[in-house]
């Protein structure tokens, strides 16, 4: 009776909680003690700013409306939901996570940044993954060997491998011509030897 004219709107409120909730029944005697008690927000909680937020973190409807309320009594909500968004993001159950978190949100504790890896099915694994596809596709469309073959890079190689192969073709008739130098040099000096010998 002295809800009439937020009838609508807290039925719709209490649909949306007791959506998801693992215990409709006593989530609904919390709310109705909420009601008694004048502290029932309804889809008050649920502004603008919250179901953005729930859409973008994937919470389910119970998540979003509990995060709503408890994110009345918090003195920076902006500051307050990023810090939260780091922690959703690696989190592979969101809706969970935010369940956990609701008692120190409620206590007024500050929110801490993250210490733990990304879970296996987290936004943030997912972004991970697909960095790591993008990688693989750019290693597979660069040419090996740093030049692209249809370009002259093998034609390239080919050029160099024969010339080398001329090098050292040259530096063999080279060592093979001082070595029939020295050859006839020698004989040229043991025939000049016996001469001077013949004549004595």
């Amino acid at each position: 009776k002295k809800r009439r004219n937020t009838f609508e709107s807290d039925l719709q409120a209490l649909w949306v909680g007791l959506e998801g909730s693992k215990n409709p029944s006593g989530m609904l005697m919390m709310k109705l003690k909420d009601m008694r008690m004048g502290t029932f927000k309804g889809m008050t909680a649920l502004n603008k700013k919250i179901q953005d937020f729930a859409k973008r973190n994937r919470l389910d409807a119970q998540a979003a409306v509990k995060l709503g309320e408890v994110m009345e009594n918090r003195e920076d909500v902006d500051a307050d939901l990023m810090k939260i968004s780091k922690h959703l993001e690696r989190s592979n159950k969101p809706s969970s996570l935010v369940m956990m978190m609701l008692r120190n949100l409620r206590e007024g504790k500050p929110i801490k940044d993250p210490e733990y890896a990304a879970a296996i099915g987290s936004k943030v694994h997912e972004r991970e993954l697909r960095d790591q596809a993008k990688d693989r596709d750019r290693s597979r469309s660069r040419p090996r060997g740093g030049r692209d073959e249809s370009k002259g890079g093998r034609h390239d190689r080919d050029r160099g491998d024969r010339d080398r192969g001329r090098d050292r073709d040259r530096d063999r008739d080279r060592d093979r011509d001082r070595r029939d130098d020295r050859r006839d040099r020698g004989d040229r000096d043991r025939g000049d030897r016996g001469e001077d010998r013949g004549g004595r």
